[in-house]
């Protein structure tokens, strides 16, 4: 995903998924986020249920890759594949999620790791690292957002 398209996605979201214009206030969405992910006073942050399904959608096309991915005989255009549909899932959320600006900021921080490791996977080289950052992504949004049946990626 090229910087423009990233910056245009990240601005969906930023309207999409808090549901409105208050939601871009105070949001940092270019390169080198600057925020921290944070449980919300100690607690995991409330998912809507299109962001569970985003999220549902991104771990299960990457739990489908990993044995590939893990033994080295997945490709170039099956990384890219992959990169699709988890850009699908992540355009699906911007469509239909209705979070809380707090809520929205925090997933943006994941959703920045996802975007990262597709970019990654659609490059080639080091596509293996993208598809780890996008576990690693995976693993955050497990233990910071409240997502019932959440299993995460064992890797």
């Amino acid at each position: 995903m090229n910087k423009l398209t990233r910056t245009l996605l990240a601005a969906g979201l930023a309207f999409g998924l808090a549901g409105g214009a208050m939601a871009a206030e105070g949001h940092s969405h270019g390169g080198g986020h600057a925020a921290t992910l944070k449980l919300d006073q100690g607690k995991k942050w409330q998912t809507d249920e299109p962001a569970r399904k985003g999220m549902t959608d991104i771990r299960n096309a990457l739990a489908g890759s990993l044995d590939a991915i893990h033994h080295g005989k997945m490709t170039p255009d099956g990384y890219k594949a992959l990169a699709g549909k988890l850009e699908g899932s992540i355009h699906y959320m911007v469509e239909n999620c209705k979070l809380a600006p707090e809520v929205d900021e925090q997933l943006h921080i994941v959703l920045e790791q996802v975007f990262e490791g597709v970019d990654a996977m659609k490059g080639g080289q080091h596509a293996m690292d993208g598809a780890v950052k996008v576990v690693m992504a995976l693993d955050a949004y497990g233990k910071h957002f409240d997502h019932p049946g959440w299993k995460p990626i064992a890797h």
